[in-house]
């Protein structure tokens, strides 16, 4: 008993020291668990839409909510990235400036990202036409707005090493809005605009959680203010353009797809894209989520660079594997929830989907390595290509092959990705070989 008992206590010690020093696995998995939380009650969410709601309805509705999430990554203007960089060796004056930045950037570009969309977006299609209503228009520019200053506040989170932050505002975000759309239900309420609602009111409500209480918990002296904010940006410019630029290229796929689907086929067969990839998001963003935090770890510079890129493929890998047998296995099962039609038509993208976040893996933990070796510009070029590559694929392909050549143009590009990956690393192995010193010389 008391050698069972000694055994139980030095795991635990294990566990808890493991816990405290490997920020990569711990920071990465709170971001994980957040993801895997808000992936479950966003199944919940649509899966309750997709019971009371035309699947026309569904498809329109999750084409809008893309294309604000898409703006949302255009008004973050690199702001995040380059936060990440910059926060883990900031003084205290450096650190309040740059959260400031990113807060007063989150509203300024959100808001103009929004405008933008509620114009633009009615007119791509007749599916859409539903945007213009002023209700919308509304929800619109502020859902992305808050969406913008959301996603920023969770890069401050990952650069402090507090991911647990992220998984609370994620949980509470996927709780609300889920109880506010059952409510609305309960109360009678059937109108599709109402989806947009829930989700627009449930990230205001969490975000300003998020203001008012989880960013004093960080422990440094900060205070919401505009001094030094302009200096910090003009400072920062060139490297917060690339950092967009990169951050742009990798999700206009997921982002615009969706926009995509609803303009060249219908509001059903985006409805069955958007559910597939709603699935298999939780293996997209478990590469993004360690890649983002390796980041930030290696912006410590306590470990090498080859040290901390190895341990983030095994924590890839191991994290990877039992969610995407779990897809294979019982995702045609799990689709069945959402109803008969997306079993249908819904699981062959699941499965090019679990394909696709095997060179998704791959590429962004080379977007990371690109960053910190001062390469920028090839991240961006590499990100950009791949989704003009995915998206342009896309409307070709989907003219013969209907949704699924969305799948398979997102496929292809990222293997195009994989290529470059490739052929970048051997050039670069080649140039060191070159310029090493030979053998006994100088």
């Amino acid at each position: 008993m008391a050698e069972g008992t000694r055994t139980v206590r030095t795991l635990t010690d294990m566990v808890t020291r493991s816990y405290r020093t490997n920020h990569l696995m711990r920071n990465s998995g709170w971001v994980i668990v957040a993801t895997g939380i808000n992936g479950v009650l966003g199944l919940i969410f649509w899966a309750e839409a997709a019971h009371l709601f035309a699947a026309s309805t569904v498809g329109s509705v999750s084409a809008l909510i893309a294309a604000m999430t898409f703006a949302s990554t255009v008004a973050l203007m690199g702001l995040g990235t380059t936060a990440v960089q910059v926060l883990p060796k900031a003084d205290d004056e450096l650190w309040s400036t740059a959260v400031n930045a990113v807060l007063i950037g989150g509203v300024v570009f959100g808001l103009l990202a929004g405008v933008i969309t509620a114009v633009v977006v009615p007119h791509i299609s007749p599916n859409l036409s539903f945007a213009a209503h002023p209700t919308m228009v509304l929800a619109v520019v502020v859902g992305t707005m808050v969406l913008t200053v959301a996603t920023l506040l969770d890069y401050v989170f990952t650069a402090e090493r507090a991911t647990h932050f992220v998984t609370i505002r994620g949980a509470s975000f996927g709780v609300i809005k889920v109880v506010f759309l059952t409510l609305l239900l309960v109360a009678g309420v059937r109108s599709g605009v109402w989806i947009v609602g829930a989700w627009v009111i449930s990230s205001a409500l969490t975000t300003g959680g998020t203001l008012l209480w989880q960013v004093r918990r960080l422990g440094r002296p900060h205070r919401y203010r505009a001094k030094g904010v302009v200096t910090y940006v003009r400072r920062w410019f060139g490297i917060l353009m690339l950092h967009h630029m990169t951050a742009l290229g990798s999700v206009m796929i997921p982002t615009l797809m969706p926009v995509l689907v609803v303009t060249r086929l219908s509001s059903v067969a985006s409805a069955h894209f958007y559910v597939a990839w709603l699935l298999s998001s939780i293996l997209l963003t478990v590469s993004s989520a360690v890649a983002g935090n390796l980041l930030a770890e290696l912006s410590y510079g306590d470990e090498s660079m080859a040290t901390k890129i190895r341990r983030a493929a095994r924590l890839i890998a191991a994290l990877l594997l039992p969610p995407a047998l779990v897809l294979v296995l019982l995702g045609r099962e799990i689709l069945r929830v959402f109803g008969s039609g997306y079993a249908a038509h819904s699981y062959g993208l699941l499965l090019l989907f679990v394909v696709v976040a095997i060179p998704d893996a791959v590429i962004n933990v080379y977007v990371t390595v690109l960053r910190v070796r001062g390469e920028p510009h090839k991240a961006a070029a590499m990100n950009i290509g791949i989704a003009v590559i995915a998206l342009g694929g896309a409307w070709a392909l989907m003219g013969v092959l209907g949704v699924a050549g969305a799948a398979w143009a997102w496929a292809l590009a990222q293997g195009v990705g994989c290529i470059y990956v490739a052929v970048d690393t051997r050039m670069i192995r080649h140039r060191t070989v070159m310029t090493s010193p030979a053998d006994g010389g100088l």
